[in-house]
């Protein structure tokens, strides 16, 4: 009975402490609806523990001049999850 209650002990906190674990939010760029690149918060050692704190780091399309090719005029756009 007493390793019942010590392995259910263990996986309670295992559980506790994976869903109170912050998560790293990737923010994807494009241009014309093309992936160009993706950047995670986990590089700059950011967790986010609301999801919407993340997608609001989303930004609609935009017109812009291309990274890619100089002088070119794109539609932009970041997406955050």
């Amino acid at each position: 009975m007493k390793k019942v209650l010590g392995i259910m002990a263990v996986v309670a906190v295992s559980a506790l402490m994976l869903t109170s674990c912050g998560k790293s939010c990737n923010c994807t760029y494009f241009e014309d609806g093309k992936k160009v690149y993706v950047q995670s918060s986990a590089s700059e050692g950011t967790k986010f523990f609301n999801a919407d704190a993340c997608k609001q780091q989303s930004r609609e399309k935009w017109q812009g001049t291309s990274i890619i090719v100089d002088g070119k005029e794109v539609t932009k756009e970041v997406v955050c999850k």
